[in-house]
């Protein structure tokens, strides 16, 4: 029985070291905060789309944080009303560019979402 604690043990540990502590051993405490710092990590200018086969991923990577920030900052919007105009902004970038297929687009969007945090 105890054989089989343990991983569970050092699981549980784990995450609770990842869920509380940020970067450099900040604690960050909110979804909004955590959408702010995916903002911050969104390049002034997106990277075009990689042609098929391209082991370059910084295209993917730029779009799975702008919709990882867009989601965290609706969710911080639902439980503290100042992160509101950031989750509408966020929002708008991300519906530009799933409608246009084009993260460039997304590009003035991303820049006001960065006044927001």
């Amino acid at each position: 029985m105890m054989r089989r604690l343990v991983p569970l043990i050092a699981a549980v540990l784990a995450l609770a070291a990842c869920s509380s502590a940020g970067s450099a051993g900040r604690q960050v405490s909110s979804d909004g905060e955590l959408a702010c710092t995916l903002v911050r990590m969104l390049p002034d200018r997106m990277p075009d789309q990689p042609a098929s086969g391209s082991s370059d991923h910084s295209w993917d990577v730029a779009v799975g944080r702008l919709n990882t920030a867009a989601e965290l900052a609706r969710v911080a919007a639902l439980e503290d009303t100042k992160y509101q105009p950031l989750a509408d902004t966020l929002a708008t970038a991300r519906q530009t560019f799933s409608t246009t297929f084009d993260v460039h687009r997304a590009e003035p969007g991303i820049k006001q979402a960065r006044t927001h945090c």
